[in-house]
C-alpha cells in the first residue's frame, strides 16, 4: 500500500501498532535483508517523508488488556513527555483506544489514533471462530491445531462483546482526533480469504475477508481502500 505523494509528515512520532498474530520483525538482526516486516515498507516510506516511526510488538493473540498494557509500558519507557499518533491495523486499533480509555496516567500525550481496517463492531468471523473453534471441544487430534485459535483475543473481537461490552465502555476522548480507513476486495475462490469475505458480506456488506467497512468506521472516515486484510499493512 502506497504512502500518499502528497503526504505531509506530523512532527510528532508515529507509533505503529499491528494486529492479532502481529509482530514487529521476523528474523536475525544481523541479516536484516531476510527479516520478514509486520509493516512492509510502510516504515521505511514514512522515515523518507520525514516522519519518526516507533513500530511496537504486543502479544501477538493477546487479550485487548495484556496488548493495551504491553503498549503503554513500552511507550513509557521510551517517550516521557512526547506527543504521539497512533497508526493500527485491525486488533491494533482496539488496544489503542483501550489504552487511551483505561490508562489515563501517560507520561506521553497521544494527538490521534488512525485505525486501519479494526474491527471496531467485531468480526463475523471472530464469532464462528468463538462458537466453533473450542479447545474443549475437539478431538485429541486436532488440540494442537485449535491451541493456535483458542485464545482470548478471538472472544474479544466477536461482534456482540464490541457491540455490547467494548464500544460501550471504551469512550472516545474529546481531546483527540480519531481517523479510519476500511477496505473492500474480491477473492479468487481458491483464496483462503474467500468463505469469510462471503459469510461477512451476508451479514456487513463490502468487507476485506475479515473486517466490514461498516465495523472499520471509527471517527472520522477518511476512505474506503481497494485492498483485502493481509495487504493494508504493507507487506504485499
Amino acid at each position: 500500500m502506497p504512502v500518499t505523494p502528497h503526504y505531509v509528515a506530523p512532527r510528532a512520532p508515529i507509533v505503529l501498532c499491528h494486529g492479532l498474530y502481529g509482530f514487529d520483525k521476523l528474523g536475525p538482526d544481523a541479516l536484516p535483508l531476510l527479516q520478514v516486516q509486520y509493516w512492509g515498507g510502510i516504515e521505511n516510506e514514512l522515515a523518507k517523508l520525514g516522519a519518526k516511526v516507533i513500530v511496537t510488538k504486543v502479544p501477538s493473540t493477546g487479550s485487548i488488556w495484556d496488548r493495551a498494557h504491553t503498549l503503554h509500558s513500552i511507550l513509557k519507557s521510551i517517550l516521557d513527555g512526547r506527543d504521539v499518533n497512533f497508526v493500527a491495523h485491525s486488533m491494533g486499533g482496539l488496544d489503542c483506544r483501550y489504552l487511551i480509555s483505561h490508562i489515563p496516567d501517560r507520561p506521553y500525550k497521544i494527538n490521534s489514533l488512525t485505525t486501519i481496517s479494526t474491527p471496531h463492531r467485531g468480526s463475523p468471523v471472530m464469532d464462528w471462530f468463538r462458537d466453533n473453534v473450542e479447545f474443549a471441544k475437539s478431538p485429541k487430534v486436532m488440540k494442537q491445531l485449535i491451541r493456535l485459535v483458542d485464545t482470548e483475543a478471538y472472544a474479544n473481537l466477536s461482534t456482540d462483546y464490541c457491540k455490547n461490552y467494548f464500544n460501550p465502555n471504551t469512550p472516545n476522548d474529546p481531546n483527540i482526533s480519531y481517523y479510519s480507513y476500511g477496505a473492500n476486495a474480491s477473492f479468487p475462490a481458491w483464496s483462503l480469504l474467500n468463505l469469510p469475505s462471503k459469510w461477512i458480506k451476508e451479514k456487513e456488506g463490502m468487507n476485506d475477508g475479515l473486517v466490514s467497512v461498516e465495523s472499520a468506521k471509527w471517527g472520522t472516515y477518511i476512505k474506503t481502500l481497494q485492498a483485502d486484510h493481509w495487504d493494508l499493512n504493507g507487506q504485499r
